[in-house]
């Protein structure tokens, strides 16, 4: 076994992708599905549910989840709660009911997951946070102005991630930043996601052009680097 790996969000095209080619990497997965109606990736070994907006129920999750595991080596965070497109552009009138729900489900649901998770991550031999986010969430590289709401939802949780490496780097963790493409049919979800969490890059001082060790960077279904 090469390690272990948990996926927040196991539910959806994507986390269904990474459960597959994590478990075909030699991989123990578990799963954390969002709602009672969600199917669960066959792969999993520990089956978890939790709604992100509710702090309790997401610690009640890694709690079980400690108790059948004595660690975690990578925690792949796959938090999308804006299933209909919103058409509306930043010229339009925002609605701000959605714009909440975004951010309290896409970036405060992102980082419950992480605080309740996170010390059973510093148990692993790995340590490495991943997180799946948008192109649209890059603030220099957005080309739409659909689903607005989970664009700036996205935005925050990229620096909030960026001032968890910025604290927890030092300390020997790791961090993988990944955009999907929101065009992918199911079979292409997620595609290159888990080669990219699992993957050691360059460490080499010299080479920070290179290295997604010492940096934090985005990267898509391609590898090529997103900017922020």
């Amino acid at each position: 076994m090469k390690g272990k790996v948990l996926i927040a969000g196991a539910g959806d095209a994507v986390g269904k992708r990474l459960a597959a080619d994590f478990h075909r990497m030699g991989y123990a997965v578990a799963g954390l599905l969002f709602s009672a109606g969600e199917q669960a990736p066959p792969e999993l070994e520990v089956r978890l549910e939790a709604d992100p907006l509710d702090h309790a129920q997401v610690k009640e999750a890694a709690a079980a989840l400690g108790k059948a595991w004595d660690g975690l080596d990578i925690l792949a965070v796959n938090v999308d709660g804006t299933p209909a497109k919103d058409w509306k552009d930043i010229l339009d009138e925002p609605d701000y009911a959605r714009l909440k729900w975004a951010y309290d489900f896409n970036t405060l649901g992102a980082l419950r997951i992480i605080d309740a998770f996170f010390p059973l991550l510093g148990k692993g031999r790995v340590r490495r946070l991943c997180l799946v986010t948008t192109r649209g969430s890059s603030n220099n590289d957005t080309r739409d102005c659909i689903d607005f709401p989970g664009h700036i939802s996205r935005a925050p949780l990229n620096m909030a991630v960026n001032q968890l490496f910025n604290k927890w780097r030092p300390e020997g963790y790791t961090f993988r930043v990944y955009c999907k493409d929101p065009e992918a049919g199911p079979e292409a979800a997620g595609a290159f996601a888990a080669e990219y969490f699992a993957r050691g890059r360059s460490n080499e001082p010299e080479s920070y052009k290179h290295s997604d060790e010492n940096r934090l960077v985005m990267r898509d279904w391609m590898n090529i680097e997103v900017p922020w």
